[in-house]
C-alpha cells in the first residue's frame, strides 16, 4: 500500500491557509468535502491538544482555530526577533523592511510548512485508525528527534473527503547571530546536525539540508509503517 508524505508552503494563491485544515470556513462551497462526515474529523494543536470535530469550542481558549493558534505561537516566540530587527532597520534608515509576526506567517520563507500524510489511494486505502496510529507515532518520534528546532503547531485527520489523510503544520527555528529565536529553516536543520546532500558543493536549491531532512523523515515514516505490518 502506497504511503506518501508531501510537503509545501504555498500554491498559486499564496501561502497555505490553515482554515482549510480545521474547516474554519464555509464548507458548503467545497464540492470535495462531505458535510455529513465533517464531524468525524480529528484535530490537534499545540495549545489545546487533541479533540474531535464534535467537541464544543472552549469559550475561554486563547486560541481556538488553527489560524489563531499559529498567530499566537508566532507572537509568543518571534515578537522579540521582529521588534529587535525593526530597531536595527530604523538605525540604518530602512524601516520599509519592518515586519510583524503576522508578516512572518504569510511569507513563503518563514510561514509554517505543511505536510500531508496519506496511506493508500481512493480505491484502496488504510483504515482511519491505522493512519492515525502511524501518523501520531511518527509525529511523536519527530518531536523527540527534531523538536528543539522543528515545532509541530497543528494537525487534522480528514475523514470527510475521498481518502483519509492528515494535514500537519510545523515551523523551523533557531537563534540568529543576535541570540534571537527566529523562523529559519536551513539554520535550524544545521543546528540539528543535518549535512548537505553533497557536502563538497555549495548550498543551493538542489543541495540543501531540507533534502537530507526529508529523506530522514521518509525513512522514519516507512519504518513505522513496516512495524505496523503495512
Amino acid at each position: 500500500m502506497k504511503l506518501t508524505r508531501h510537503n509545501g508552503r504555498a500554491g498559486k494563491h499564496g501561502t497555505y491557509n490553515p482554515k482549510h485544515n480545521d474547516r474554519s470556513f464555509e464548507i458548503a462551497n467545497s464540492e470535495h468535502i462531505d458535510p455529513e462526515r465533517v464531524q468525524q474529523n480529528i484535530y490537534w494543536d499545540c495549545y489545546n491538544g487533541i479533540r474531535s470535530a464534535l467537541q464544543p469550542k472552549d469559550v475561554d481558549s486563547l486560541a481556538d482555530t488553527f489560524e489563531e493558534v499559529e498567530k499566537l505561537y508566532y507572537k509568543l516566540h518571534y515578537t522579540n526577533f521582529t521588534e529587535r530587527q525593526n530597531e536595527r532597520n530604523a538605525k540604518i534608515r530602512h524601516t520599509e523592511r519592518n515586519r510583524s509576526t503576522e508578516d512572518l506567517l504569510v511569507s513563503k520563507k518563514t510561514c509554517p510548512e505543511e505536510s500531508i500524510y496519506q496511506l493508500g489511494t481512493l480505491e484502496s486505502h488504510a483504515s482511519p485508525k491505522e493512519l492515525f496510529q502511524i501518523a501520531t507515532e511518527f509525529m511523536d518520534k519527530f518531536h523527540e528527534r527534531f523538536g528543539k528546532h522543528v515545532h509541530i503547531l497543528d494537525w487534522a485527520l480528514h475523514l470527510d473527503e475521498g481518502t483519509p489523510h492528515i494535514h500537519e503544520r510545523h515551523v523551523f527555528d533557531c537563534e540568529n547571530k543576535y541570540g534571537e529565536t527566529a523562523p529559519q529553516q536551513e539554520k535550524a536543520l544545521e543546528a540539528l546536525g543535518f549535512e548537505l546532500p553533497k557536502p563538497d558543493k555549495p548550498l543551493g536549491r538542489y543541495n540543501n539540508r531540507k533534502i537530507t531532512f526529508d529523506a530522514a523523515c521518509r525513512t522514519m515514516l516507512f519504518e513505522i509503517a513496516k512495524h505496523h505490518g503495512l
